[in-house]
C-alpha cells in the first residue's frame, strides 16, 4: 500500500472521502440524503462527489479505486477473512474477468458496427430524398409539355413525406384550374 506521505493531494482527498463514507459521515448534502434514505453506496462517483472532485478524477489512481470497490463489498457482504489476492488468484474469478473483458470488447465492436450502419442509412436516406426531388422535377417538366386538354387531374407526390417512416406515399388531387 502507498505511504500517506507519498499520496498526491487528489488521492488524499479521495481516501479521506472514502473514510467518511465508510464511517457513514458524509459532508456532501446529496450523499447525506442518500444515507438517510439508506441508499448510499460506496462507489467511485460517490467518493468523487464526497471529495468535491469532478467525475473521472479517480481514474488515475487504480489502488484507490480498488480500495473503494473492496469497501463497497465489505459494506454489502461484510468483512471477509479471505484476502483479495486469494480471491483474485482463484481460477473462476480469473475466467469470469476474462469473459467480462471479451464481452466488453464485443459490445464495443457491435457499437462501432451500429454507428457505421446508421451512417450508411443516413446516406441512403439522403440519396433517396434527392432522387425523389429529381423525379418530382421531371414530372413537373413533363406536365408542362402536355397539351392543355389532357390536364384534367394532376397527381402530385409530396416530397417531404418521403422521409417519413411509412412506406405509403400520399397523393393529392388537384382539380383543373380553369
Amino acid at each position: 500500500m502507498t505511504d500517506k506521505a507519498e499520496l498526491s493531494s487528489t488521492e488524499r482527498q479521495l481516501r479521506d472521502a472514502l473514510a467518511r463514507l465508510v464511517d457513514q459521515k458524509p459532508i456532501n448534502r446529496e450523499l447525506k440524503q442518500k444515507l438517510k434514505a439508506n441508499k448510499l453506496k460506496i462507489v467511485v462517483s460517490n467518493v468523487e462527489k464526497e471529495a468535491g472532485l469532478s467525475n473521472g478524477s479517480a481514474r488515475r489512481y487504480p489502488e484507490t479505486k480498488s480500495l473503494i470497490e473492496s469497501a463497497e463489498a465489505n459494506r454489502v457482504y461484510g468483512v471477509s477473512n479471505v484476502s483479495d489476492t486469494v480471491v483474485s488468484d482463484y481460477s473462476l474469478h480469473i475466467k469470469s474477468k476474462e469473459d467480462l473483458d471479451k464481452a466488453k470488447k464485443e459490445i464495443k465492436k457491435l457499437k462501432g458496427e451500429i454507428e457505421k450502419k446508421e451512417e450508411k442509412l443516413g446516406d441512403y436516406k439522403k440519396r433517396l430524398k434527392s432522387q425523389a426531388v429529381r423525379m418530382h422535377q421531371m414530372t413537373v417538366a413533363m406536365w408542362e409539355h402536355m397539351p392543355e386538354e389532357c390536364k384534367h387531374i394532376e397527381l402530385m407526390i409530396d416530397v417531404e413525406t418521403t422521409g417519413a417512416t411509412s412506406n405509403v406515399l400520399e397523393f393529392k388531387k388537384r382539380e383543373k384550374l380553369d
